[in-house]
């Protein structure tokens, strides 16, 4: 019986010490790791694909069986969810002569092995008018060596750019 208030001394002994690190990070300027870097780096390719409706490149650079979840606000308490695979954004049939535009800024990114997850304020414009900022989380997985997104979700909050946009628009990604 001496054991069991043994082992339970042990365990609090264990689990006093400090939390482990939050894996998840903002990015800082000067301070990207590698993985982080390339991580973003995929993440520049997919949205400057967005914007030109470049639907080739986005299919490449995409696991055709993920999905994407888009959020907006119904009302106060409810928010309309629709989801989609990857593959539907890469439809031709999605393409039109409307000019897109979609930066973020600010991202916190979050790598192990090989997945990775991106959450960042994002600013879409159509026909160069804001329609709408919110908060991109794309997801990633390395396959062969190259960052591809399994899936993403999204918000469309036409009233938060105000809120959202970064007081320094050096920040602003993927670079034009």
């Amino acid at each position: 019986m001496t054991r069991i208030p043994s082992l339970i001394a042990i365990l609090v002994v264990l689990s006093s010490g400090a939390p482990p690190a939050h894996p998840g990070r903002p990015v800082q300027p000067g301070g990207v790791s590698t993985e982080d870097a390339a991580v973003l780096a995929a993440m520049d390719r997919y949205l400057t694909a967005i914007s030109t409706q470049d639907v080739q490149a986005m299919a490449a650079m995409q696991t055709p069986e993920g999905m994407t979840y888009r959020a907006r606000r119904a009302d106060a308490d409810h928010w309309d969810i629709v989801a989609h695979l990857t593959s539907y954004w890469a439809d031709p049939a999605h393409v039109d002569a409307r000019t897109r535009r979609e930066r973020y800024w600010s991202p916190t990114v979050m790598v192990r092995g090989a997945i990775a997850v991106v959450w960042a304020p994002y600013e879409f414009w159509i026909d160069g008018n804001t329609s709408h900022c919110g908060v991109d989380v794309f997801d990633f997985v390395r396959i062969d060596g190259v960052w591809l997104v399994s899936g993403a979700m999204w918000t469309v909050e036409p009233d938060a750019c105000a809120e959202l946009r970064p007081a320094d628009a050096s920040s602003i990604r993927p670079a034009d």
